[in-house]
């Protein structure tokens, strides 16, 4: 390209130097013959025709050189325009536009130092996006790569308790023979309840898995949302009952649909019933309110307790994340299940967030309204 531009520019240097000749050398015979003219029909000072002829052309000599130069520096002032457009094009200045004053090859010229500027500055952007996407690439290798690490060292660290207890109290039933059947009865049903634990902790962890993964199947459905809720609640009597819990249920109206995978969807809202049981405070309430509009069904999941820290609420969906160590080694669990629910959320295009101030927590669960007619 420029190489192009070079004899394009040597080219267009030649044509308009040929061009102000000949529009001079008009120019100045149209002078000399009107001053021919001029001194054969006035001659007032007596002068010979050769002397006529010689002032004539001397005047026009002089007017030649005087319009030729001229014409020549207006033309080298755009040239030396053009030739400061392609240095500074050079010099990796691509947003400079040359002016194109002529409709000839100097416009040319002028048209292709623009294309020229106009294919740097596109291969520039080019080579800046394709960086960009290299860094993005390392970026989201190393992401995935530290994501790994942790993965492995938050599971080996959540399985760690329950499998040394496990071990602890089968080595106690192994090693002392002399134990009682009540002891064994009681280290069995410890180390039995810290397996049942330990194999909650690996469903965990492999539905979170398999919900991360991009192909993930889902089993759309029509779903009865408001039937679905009353449904898990009563499932969670024996719990709520345990922990001397009241549910409060607020259901808008009893026939409220969505389109959903009915095991996801019960599986978000077990595992939000889960996390207010543990967190609530006994002898409270656990508020369930579902709401809609036009659009959405919303459903909300209160309980009463220790809030939640308004900088600590942006990653309580992250996966193995915990706002409080020491109540999380209290309640247990691998960190997983509010990721679990947010994954299933956004895998139905839904939104879930929480709130928390004073002593109330709520979940908040955003799904599409179903419009069933009648």
């Amino acid at each position: 390209m420029m190489k192009k531009i070079k004899r394009l520019f040597i080219s267009s240097f030649r044509w308009r130097l040929f061009i102000n000749l000949i529009v001079t050398y008009i120019m100045t015979f149209l002078i000399y013959s009107a001053l021919i003219i001029i001194f054969d029909n006035f001659n007032l000072l007596g002068m010979s025709i050769e002397l006529r002829y010689f002032i004539a052309f001397i005047i026009s000599l002089f007017l030649f050189l005087f319009i030729f130069f001229d014409l020549m520096n207006i033309t080298l002032k755009y040239l030396s325009v053009l030739s400061g457009t392609i240095q500074e094009v050079t010099a990796g200045d691509y947003n400079v536009e040359a002016p194109i004053e002529y409709d000839d090859e100097l416009g040319l010229l002028a048209a292709n130092i623009n294309a020229l500027a106009k294919t740097l500055k596109d291969k520039e952007k080019e080579s800046e996006i394709l960086k960009e996407n290299e860094r993005l690439a390392f970026d989201a290798e190393r992401n995935a790569e530290k994501q790994k690490n942790d993965l492995i060292t938050n599971v080996a660290h959540d399985l760690r308790t329950p499998l040394t207890t496990i071990v602890g109290y089968l080595e106690l039933i192994k090693n002392n023979e002399h134990l009682s059947k009540e002891d064994i009865q009681k280290y069995s049903t410890v180390a039995y309840e810290k397996a049942k634990k330990l194999q909650g902790m690996m469903d965990d962890l492999f539905e979170f898995t398999s919900l991360d993964k991009a192909d993930v199947r889902v089993h759309m459905t029509t779903l009865n949302i408001s039937e679905l809720i009353l449904q898990i609640v009563d499932e969670f009597y024996p719990t709520f009952q345990e922990h001397d819990l009241t549910p409060v249920i607020n259901i808008a109206q009893p026939n409220l649909f969505i389109q959903g995978d009915g095991q996801l969807i019960a599986r978000v809202f077990d595992n939000l019933l889960s996390n207010a049981v543990k967190y609530g405070q006994d002898g409270n309430d656990i508020k369930i309110e579902v709401l809609t509009d036009d659009q959405n069904v919303t459903i909300k999941i209160m309980n009463y307790g220790h809030p939640i820290a308004q900088e600590d609420l942006p990653y309580i969906f992250d996966k193995f994340y915990r706002s409080d160590a020491s109540r999380s080694s209290s309640t247990g669990g691998t960190g997983l299940g509010l990721a679990i629910a947010k994954n299933i959320v956004q895998i139905h295009n839904g939104q879930i967030f929480a709130t928390s101030h004073k002593e109330k927590t709520t979940f908040v669960v955003v799904l599409r309204k179903l419009q069933i007619q009648d």
